[in-house]
C-alpha cells in the first residue's frame, strides 16, 4: 500500500524533530557536556560516573601526598638539624677529652650543654600543633624532665597515611628510637653526664660519652634515611597521580564532554531544516486555502 505524503502531518513532524536538534545543539553549546542525562548515552554515562570516581579518588590521594610532602620537609630538615648537633657534641667531647686546662673544658661544657637544649627542643618540634617524634601521641612533648629524669612522653606507634593504593608512609616518628633506641640512657641524659664528665676532667666518662654520641648518629642518619625512602615515594607517588589524573580526564572528557564544534554545526544545520520546514508548511497551507475558495 502507497504511503500518501501529508504536507501537514509530515511537516510538523519534520519541525518538531528539526526543533529538538536545535534544543539538543544548544544544550550541549551552553553546558560543554554531550552527556547531560543518562538518556543522553547511557553506556557513557556510565563510563563517565567511573571516571568521576576514580577523579575523586585520585584528588584525595594527591591532597594527602601534598599534606605528607610538607610534613617531611619539615621532620627532615629536623633530623638534619639533629645529626648536625651530635657531630658538633662529637667535636665539643673530643676536644675536651685529655686536656688539663679548665678553661678548655668549661669552654666545651657549655657548649654541650647549649647541644643538648638545642637538641631538646628539636626532638620536641611541632607541626602545625602536633609533636611529630611522639608516635601516636602528637599532644604530648616527646622528651620532658620527669623528677630530674630526661624521660620520653610518647610512644611506638607511629601514624601514617596512604598516599596510593597499599602504600602508606609516616606522619609521625618514634622519637624514642631516635634518641635511646636499644641504648641504656637517651641522648639527653647522655649529654647531661658528659658536661659533668667534661667539667670535672673524667676521662672515662667522656670516652664512654662519645661512644655513646657515636651511637646516637648512627641512630639520627639511620631514620634520616628512612625518611629520605618515604620522601621520595611520595615524590613518585605524586608524579603517578598526576599522569593518572590527565588520562582518567581525558576518558572522562571523551565520554561526557561535547564537541563544540560539532554542536555548533549540528546547530546551524537544525536552524536551517527548522525555517524550511516551517517554510513549507507554511506554503502547503496557503496553496490549500486558496483551493478551498475556489
Amino acid at each position: 500500500m502507497r504511503a500518501i505524503f501529508d504536507i501537514s502531518r509530515d511537516g510538523m513532524s519534520a519541525i518538531n524533530m528539526a526543533a529538538d536538534q536545535m534544543a539538543r545543539a544548544q544544550e550541549e553549546l551552553s553546558t560543554g557536556k554531550a552527556v547531560v542525562r543518562p538518556s543522553d548515552d547511557p553506556a557513557a554515562a556510565a563510563r563517565a560516573v567511573g571516571e568521576h570516581a576514580a577523579l575523586s579518588s585520585i584528588a584525595a590521594y594527591s591532597s594527602a601526598t601534598d599534606a605528607a610532602s610538607s610534613r617531611e620537609s619539615a621532620a627532615d630538615s629536623v633530623m638534619g638539624d639533629i645529626v648536625d648537633k651530635i657531630t658538633a657534641a662529637l667535636t665539643a667531647a673530643t676536644s675536651a677529652g685529655g686536656t688539663t686546662a679548665q678553661s678548655v673544658r668549661d669552654a666545651a661544657a657549655g657548649t654541650l650543654q647549649g647541644l643538648r637544649d638545642a637538641l631538646s627542643g628539636d626532638i620536641n618540634f611541632q607541626f602545625q600543633g602536633t609533636y611529630i617524634f611522639s608516635g601516636s601521641k602528637t599532644d604530648q612533648p616527646s622528651y620532658a624532665q620527669v623528677n630530674g629524669v630526661w624521660t620520653y612522653q610518647g610512644d611506638s606507634t607511629t601514624v601514617q597515611t596512604s598516599i596510593d593504593t597499599g602504600r602508606q608512609v609516616n606522619q609521625t616518628w618514634n622519637g624514642q628510637s631516635i634518641f635511646q633506641g636499644s641504648a641504656s640512657q637517651n641522648l639527653l641524659t647522655v649529654l647531661d653526664n658528659l658536661v659533668t664528665a667534661v667539667q670535672s676532667g673524667d676521662n672515662t666518662g667522656i670516652t664512654s660519652g662519645i661512644a655513646d654520641l657515636q651511637d646516637a648518629f648512627k641512630r639520627a642518619t639511620a631514620a634520616q634515611s628512612s625518611l629520605g625512602v618515604d620522601e621520595q615515594s611520595v615524590t613518585d607517588a605524586r608524579a603517578r597521580l598526576s599522569d593518572l589524573k590527565i588520562a582518567t580526564e581525558a576518558r572522562r572528557s571523551q565520554d561526557e564532554d561535547a564537541n563544540m564544534a560539532d554542536a555548533a554545526t549540528r546547530l546551524s544545520q537544525a536552524q536551517v531544516a527548522y525555517r524550511a520546514a516551517i517554510g513549507a508548511v507554511s506554503i502547503a497551507n496557503q496553496a490549500s486555502l486558496i483551493d478551498f475558495l475556489k
